[in-house]
């Protein structure tokens, strides 16, 4: 299976997108404007509407058609004859990346061009960190002398992953490769994508060949000015290869003039530091001119040249010392870092926990620039753990508004469509900007993909209810209990829309209606025995008394366990003796309770003598719902151990309640 990068040697890459440029404008003005919005990634100001939409229905405008907007049957049907065959799998998982890897080689061996760009255009609205598809992609459209839709591939593509080293190099030899030498702006057009890729991918650990391939070209054409300016900027930028730079910057000081590589501002300044350190004016005539006059005499015109490289080097000595400290502190971060690219094989351990300190280290001591680049990093390789992209979110709230809704938009409408925290985290984020119509939008869109989450349900429920509408609120309850899947999940939604009736509306007869419903279908359901009860037990006892007797005569003579019913019997025996007003029911209630206690014996001995078993799963599962019952509001005067009868009796008193000891049996 083919790598989703097709190589080894990818970089990092950046997921933050820019405006791309119209291909009509001229070079200058579309690299101006690359520039703009490539420089604003790290400042993340840009809002997700001017950021490319990888999805087909929202390309950027292009001259390359959208296959699958054009519904002619005709091109449809002279794709080759086994399409059908490889799409229809990635049409029914778009997370099966070996089925796409294998459409995409299918595309590519048959070299047909309209049945590979519906194919690759599918394929990123999914996958867009794959930078080896990018290229290969470009590459198809180039081999169809398409250079303009070529440019228009790189171009999408530098905007899905602008911190993408080996895209960025692949899309400049491609400018070289098509540009006419002879035309006076192509060195200003290869000049202009230079600047917007080390803009964008310069301050990657690892973009030392971005700069060495910069830096060669200037000095091909001569530019050793450019080239000192490049300089300047890497000596101060933590790389793999910061040593190396050094070196060859000394070199290129040690080879070449001072007036040659200096600008003339530089090159005054400079001169006139040295002279004022010597003692000279330069006001008498045997004194060193201040300006850009020649000096005259060979021997002061070497001193000079020697004292300027000195002073030169001197001076980004400075800066690369510092540079040093600051590559040493991340070093062991970075040669821990073993896939720095897009896959959809799991990460291992050692590596996800390398990138949440490597991120907790940057948060403390590097600038916001170094830390949004470093998080771009990390949600290349880890993509799919919405954790990180959680964590950026977390980190942006701090910087930008915008810049948080563009990560959460980028995570859930790309990466992780079907991951529920993350979603519901962006609408919660929504809903505290005031955005509530886009909180519902976003719920709602995630609940209609991923069918039958109650928590995603329950939000949007809690998202009604905050904001007043409780009509709403509860019409998405009754709608759950009504399209629930099983009973046990309409017993679940059952609970909680009786009790948004009861607690939030104060409607306690159409709360009762709904457990009473709910029981009917759901006898076994010590939960709803038990909401209901809890119900009764907040309203006036002595008027409820009857209604708290009939939840307990229904769970008493219902099909709960033997254990369950004693349980239930031994609550409704000790809710008379507190707060009954007919002492005929308590005696009653006592006669029925010793009854359930020989039948449970009576159990045991079969069960014993083997000629009964008894059904401990399901004494398990039940116990399993009043434990989990017990941790509701206190609405019933009791504490966690309410339903635990004689643990909660021992805790009171001193000895467990023993109703024998009051009554005598016949």
């Amino acid at each position: 299976m083919e790598n989703a990068e097709s190589t080894e040697e990818e970089q990092p890459t950046m997921g933050n997108a820019s405006a791309e440029p119209q291909a009509e404008s001229a070079a200058e003005e579309q690299h101006m404007d690359f520039s703009t919005e490539i420089m604003s990634v790290t400042e993340m100001e840009q809002s997700p509407d001017s950021s490319p939409d990888l999805n087909e229905d929202n390309t950027q405008e292009s001259e390359i058609p959208n296959i699958e907007s054009l519904q002619t049957t005709d091109i449809e049907a002279d794709f080759p004859p086994d399409f059908d065959k490889f799409w229809k799998v990635v049409e029914d998982n778009p997370q099966d990346f070996t089925g796409w890897v294998y459409l995409l080689q299918y595309v590519e061996q048959e070299n047909h061009l309209p049945a590979a760009r519906k194919a690759f255009d599918r394929f990123f609205s999914h996958y867009p960190y794959c930078y080896g598809y990018w290229k290969k992609y470009a590459d198809l459209e180039k081999r169809h002398d398409n250079v303009k839709q070529s440019d228009e591939v790189y171009r999408r593509g530098l905007q899905a992953i602008p911190l993408s080293v080996d895209l960025w190099i692949h899309y400049i030899n491609f400018l070289k490769e098509t540009l006419d030498p002879a035309d006076p702006e192509t060195n200003s057009t290869i000049r202009g994508a230079y600047e917007h890729a080390v803009l964008a991918a310069g301050t990657d650990f690892r973009s030392d060949r971005l700069w060495e391939m910069y830096i060669n070209w200037e000095n091909d054409q001569g530019n050793l000015r450019e080239v000192t300016s490049i300089y300047d900027r890497i000596l101060g930028i933590p790389t793999q290869l910061y040593s190396h730079h050094f070196q060859r910057f000394k070199e290129h000081i040690q080879n070449n003039l001072p007036r040659d590589f200096l600008t003339t501002e530089q090159f005054v300044q400079l001169r006139r530091e040295l002279a004022a350190a010597s003692g000279h004016s330069g006001e008498d005539g045997d004194e060193l001119p201040c300006g850009t006059e020649d000096i005259t005499d060979p021997a002061k015109l070497v001193t000079e040249i020697e004292n300027m490289r000195h002073r030169i080097i001197e001076i980004h000595q400075e800066i690369f010392n510092h540079n040093e400290h600051e590559v040493s502190k991340r070093w062991t971060f970075e040669e821990a870092i073993k896939r720095p690219y897009f896959h959809v094989k799991p990460l291992e351990k050692i590596q996800l926990k390398n990138w949440k300190e490597y991120l907790e280290f940057e948060i403390e001591n590097g600038t916001h620039e170094r830390v949004v680049v470093l998080f771009e990093r990390c949600v290349i390789s880890c993509a799919l753990y919405e954790d990180f992209w959680i964590k950026y979110a977390k980190y942006m709230e701090n910087h930008s508004i915008e810049g948080v809704r563009h990560v959460y938009s980028r995570a859930c409408t790309i990466h992780l469509p079907k991951k529920p925290m993350v979603h519901m985290l962006w609408a919660a984020f929504e809903e505290q900007q005031g955005n509530i119509d886009e909180a519902r939008r976003i719920l709602k869109t995630f609940e209609e993909c991923i069918l039958g989450l109650a928590m995603i349900r329950l939000r949007r429920v809690s998202l009604e209810r905050r904001h007043g509408n409780m009509e709403e609120a509860e019409q998405l309850l009754e709608d759950a209990v009504r399209n629930a899947k099983s009973i046990s999940e309409a017993s679940f939604y059952a609970i909680k829309l009786a009790r948004h009736l009861f607690k939030v509306q104060k409607n306690l007869p159409k709360a009762r209606k709904v457990l009473s419903e709910a029981i009917e279908l759901d006898k076994e359901n010590t939960k709803l025995y038990l909401n209901l009860l809890e119900m009764e037990y907040s309203g006036d006892l002595k008027q409820n008394e009857e209604n708290i007797l009939s939840c307990f005569d229904k769970a008493i003579h219902g099909a709960l366990s033997i254990k369950m019913r004693i349980t239930f019997s031994q609550r409704k025996v000790e809710f008379l003796e507190d707060f009954g007003s007919d002492v005929n029911k308590l005696l009653d209630a006592y006669d029925e309770h010793q009854a359930l206690l020989k039948e449970q014996e009576t159990l045991k001995r079969r069960a014993e003598n083997g000629s009964e078993e008894p059904d401990e799963k399901k004494l398990l599962t039940e116990e399993a719902g009043l434990a989990s019952a017990q941790l509701m509001d206190g609405d019933m005067q009791v504490n966690q151990a309410a339903y635990n009868y004689n643990a909660w009796y021992q805790y009171n008193y001193q000895n467990a309640w023993n109703y024998g000891q009051y009554y005598h049996t016949t």
